[in-house]
């Protein structure tokens, strides 16, 4: 079976529907970004105690679209370098096999505090999860 017509615009359309889906990826990694700095456990998860601050200064996302990131966010204060260089440092350097949202926070024993009970990236990641599903 032939196909026959005009199929001019598409490509724009196309464009638009994947700018508009990133767009949405982008806000999502923004809002969870907060989400994590101000985590205060869920889910049965514990709140950890801020001892330095690291730990709720690391938290960033970045959007990968055709293997390369397209943004990238760490929102950490000017008190906390270290955290913002290790999270970018993970998002930059770090493994992305597929287009998408990837959440990190880059300190080094995150994965500790996690391990034992805390709500480090979990009510962020929750969040991203219910958001990709309603918005996208």
């Amino acid at each position: 079976m032939d196909f026959k017509g005009d199929i001019s615009g598409l490509e724009e359309l196309i464009r638009q529907a994947e700018d508009e889906y990133y767009s949405k990826l982008i806000e999502i990694g923004k809002n969870c970004i907060r989400i994590a700095q101000n985590a205060r456990g869920s889910n049965g998860l514990k709140e950890y105690q801020n001892h330095t601050f690291n730990l709720r200064n690391a938290p960033g996302a970045c959007v990968v679209k055709d293997g390369q990131i397209i943004w990238m966010e760490v929102v950490a204060d000017t008190s906390h370098p270290e955290a913002k260089s290790e999270t970018e440092n993970l998002l930059i350097y770090s493994e992305k096999p597929k287009d998408g949202l990837y959440l990190a926070d880059g300190m080094p024993y995150a994965s500790f505090v996690r391990s034992k009970g805390y709500d480090v990236l979990d009510s962020a990641i929750l969040y991203a999860g219910r958001q990709i599903e309603k918005k996208l």
